[in-house]
């Protein structure tokens, strides 16, 4: 990004890394700056310098341009200049592809200067003759954003993807790792509880779900959500190219409410992890914890094809948040989509449940749901139904003896006019931070959808 640094000196161009990088590169990249004259023509004269700890002044944020890569560059403005960039091992390769070019070791003796004028000009044919296509990736800048009032924010703004393969505590080939349904949540309480301990003293809040009384309580926790063979068989070519090779495995998400240094604590927690065995119960094989990834949550899905609108359905299914409330006004009856609403309006508290709510539990928890089923709303839900299971206590953590679990699907539509979402990481349902409610996509043609002129996505024409 450019900014003015003040009133007197020219635009300060800028480029920030979201982690530090190691201090071998920060000496390279300090070696670098002194030999670059120049940016682009030689009118352009620059002066680049390396400022470890500094940072982008917070009210130039919104005039940042963000790097992108891989499948995120379809969000990027045609206009703006799409490059390749080095990806994973592209040394190694281009090391062994100019070895299989030059197999001649290196001369000797009175040979030795004809052997290095041969090496310089075969280093030159190759780098003219061989184009490296293996690691190489694709980058390009996404100019400066700016929300409306509508724009949602993603409740889970990083995930940490971990790898697992199936401990059959023999020697062979592995199994894939295909748990029922009914087990996502003790495998994602099993992990929690594994990554509580291997943090140690005093874990993060946002891990444990417990906070400072007399502080506000984000809307969200750090989820595990399990992205096991079958959904990578079903759902693999719409996620991420990159999250696709790494499964089957554990999604943990970040929410955007907890501290960065939490954020790098847990990671890792989770790189440390790497090789340690997972136990849920004796009646299957335990996990083996593999490599672990940290990424963008807003991209953990692949754009939605340019003639395609997409919706989404809970995984395996969503826990009611509440027992059915009666109306105050007792005029309505809570039924199935008043359940998905407040589940909704729950993820995106901040939104949807002003902090001057008053009355009772009962009328607080209607006008959530009145103010995310409105025609304003970024939501909508159709053909939303209670589901059940022979033994509904295995999809919800926490249960209260007095209150009889309800659980539901449905076809969800979230929209706010820029598609901020559209590939996010994102759960709902009280069981949303282990396990349950994982909202995977499905994209339809835009030829089955009906316009709705209050709702940017439409109406699905046979649901109409």
């Amino acid at each position: 990004m450019s900014y003015c640094q003040n009133a007197v000196e020219s635009l300060l161009l800028t480029w920030q890394w979201d982690e530090n990088p190691n201090q071998e590169v920060i000496n390279t990249l300090n070696l670098l700056c002194g030999e670059v004259p120049y940016l682009g023509e030689a009118c352009s004269v620059v002066e680049l310098k390396v400022i470890a700890g500094g940072g982008i002044p917070e009210v130039q944020r919104d005039k940042t341009w963000t790097l992108e890569k891989g499948p995120m560059l379809s969000g990027i403005s045609r206009h703006n200049r799409v490059f390749a960039v080095p990806g994973t091992g592209r040394l190694e390769e281009l090391k062994r592809a100019y070895m299989a070019a030059n197999p001649e070791g290196k001369g000797k003796g009175k040979n030795a200067a004809k052997s290095k004028i041969r090496a310089k000009e075969a280093e030159q044919n190759f780098l003219n003759d061989y184009v490296p296509k293996e690691t190489e990736g694709l980058a390009g800048y996404r100019p400066p954003f700016v929300h409306s009032e509508r724009a949602l924010e993603a409740p889970w703004t990083r995930v940490i993807v971990m790898s697992v393969t199936v401990d059959e505590g023999h020697q062979g080939e592995k199994s894939e790792w295909k748990p029922s349904e009914s087990e996502y949540v003790g495998w994602a309480v099993a992990l929690h509880r594994f990554l509580v301990k291997q943090w140690g003293v005093d874990p993060a809040p946002s891990l444990v779900g417990k906070y400072v009384s007399g502080i506000k309580r984000p809307a969200n926790n750090v989820a595990i959500q399990i992205l096991d063979s079958e959904l990578k068989s079903s759902y693999g070519i719409q996620l991420r190219d990159d999250v696709a090779r790494k499964l089957p495995g554990f999604l943990i998400m970040l929410p955007k409410d907890m501290p960065q240094h939490d954020m790098q604590k847990l990671y890792d927690v989770c790189k440390r992890s790497k090789g340690k065995t997972l136990y849920f119960s004796q009646a299957v094989p335990k996990l083996r914890l593999g490599e672990s990834a940290l990424i963008d949550a807003e991209h953990l899905w692949k754009p939605v094809s340019v003639d395609f609108v997409r919706y989404w359905m809970p995984r395996p299914l969503a826990i009611a948040e509440t027992r059915p409330i009666p109306d105050p006004k007792k005029k309505r009856h809570w039924r199935a989509a008043e359940s998905m609403y407040l589940a909704l309006g729950h993820v995106w508290r901040d939104k949807y449940v002003p902090n001057d709510i008053q009355g009772t539990r009962e009328s607080r928890y209607w006008e959530t749901v009145d103010a995310v089923a409105d025609q304003s709303s970024n939501f909508r839900i159709f053909d939303c139904r209670r589901v059940s299971r022979v033994n509904m206590i295995d999809y919800a953590h926490h249960t209260n003896s007095s209150n009889v679990l309800r659980a539901m699907s449905a076809l969800i539509a979230i929209s706010d006019g820029e598609g901020s979402l559209d590939c996010a990481a994102l759960a709902v349902g009280q069981s949303r931070h282990l396990g349950g409610g994982f909202l995977v996509p499905l994209d339809f043609p835009k030829n089955m959808i009906v316009p709705d002129g209050h709702f940017e996505k439409g109406v699905p024409s046979w649901l109409k």
